[in-house]
């Protein structure tokens, strides 16, 4: 069944499908989201807040080479009439969070537009346009209608944030202390091999050497039957090992990566987004990583 908003806006109606369900949320709006088992979570977002726990910056959002900034960033939100307080802090190894489990859903807590207030966005889009962004499945199902392979050789556990180029750029990491990280970086040696992690219906070079760019940047593209649209892009690449603008199935070898611009350590750049109901929704990439894990156990 296709979500829909009404008319005034203050209520975002979703229901569950067999693929992750993202949304953003103002202060005014309450999410009113059908279960699998038909019953109705009616979700509120209270307040957002987003503060500095340390930084060796002089000043907030002015970049100086190799400075470190963490963030903490929260919301209070109401469940089914009882209230809950989320928080996330950044960069570090708890960036790789494990998502809520909260009233029989699964709640991955994104970005608060709060962030704003005190990093940079000029590294690649991350905040979201309202106050909260979240991402929600039942519990008991995937993020996605098909088993999702390693894109990349993954570290035993979990990913490593000592392995997001200098430490610092996970999901909205403070590059340079001051400027939020649209992606995830994951250092790599030249050559390391990608695989498709669920098949895709699409994918090309949208940015490359050969086209003149400074790198090699890939997309690739998954349009679910519940009418959800997958898009994912990996950077750096030394070889695409594909004819583009061709299908590819889960686990195919795509290409060879960390070859092309990769500054100080060779790295792979990672981005997630999803397209429903006529808007997109920037997602940390970890999610998808998140379900790699769950998927190799």
């Amino acid at each position: 069944m296709a979500s829909s908003k009404d008319t005034q806006d203050t209520i975002i109606k979703k229901y569950h499908k067999n693929s992750l369900t993202p949304f953003e949320l103002d202060i005014t709006q309450s999410l009113h989201y059908q279960k699998a088992n038909g019953k109705l979570l009616v979700f509120q977002l209270l307040e957002t807040n987003a503060k500095v726990l340390s930084t060796t910056l002089q000043k907030l959002k002015v970049p100086e080479r190799d400075a470190v900034t963490i963030i903490e960033f929260s919301c209070k939100i109401i469940i089914n009439e009882n209230e809950y307080e989320l928080t996330r802090v950044f960069p570090k190894q708890e960036s790789f969070y494990e998502p809520w489990e909260i009233e029989g859903i699964l709640i991955w807590f994104d970005a608060v537009k709060k962030l704003d207030e005190l990093l940079l966005e000029s590294h690649g889009k991350c905040f979201p346009d309202k106050d909260a962004r979240f991402a929600i499945q039942d519990v008991g199902y995937s993020i996605c209608p098909e088993k999702i392979h390693a894109w990349c050789p993954l570290p035993e556990g979990t990913l490593k944030i000592e392995d997001c180029y200098r430490g610092e750029d996970c999901w909205m990491g403070p590059y340079d202390g001051a400027d939020a990280h649209g992606g995830l970086d994951i250092n790599h040696p030249i050559g390391t091999p990608l695989h498709v992690p669920f098949d895709l219906d699409d994918q090309f070079y949208f940015n490359s050497v050969a086209m003149g760019n400074n790198n090699n940047r890939w997309r690739g593209i998954r349009r679910w039957e519940n009418g959800s649209e997958w898009i994912i892009h990996s950077n750096h690449l030394a070889e695409l090992l594909v004819e583009e603008r061709t299908p590819l199935k889960r686990g195919h070898h795509y290409a060879k990566t960390a070859g092309v611009w990769v500054g100080k350590h060779e790295h792979t750049h990672f981005n997630f987004n999803i397209h429903e109901d006529g808007e997109t929704f920037l997602l940390d990439p970890w999610i998808l990583f998140w379900q790699m894990y769950q998927d190799q156990n």
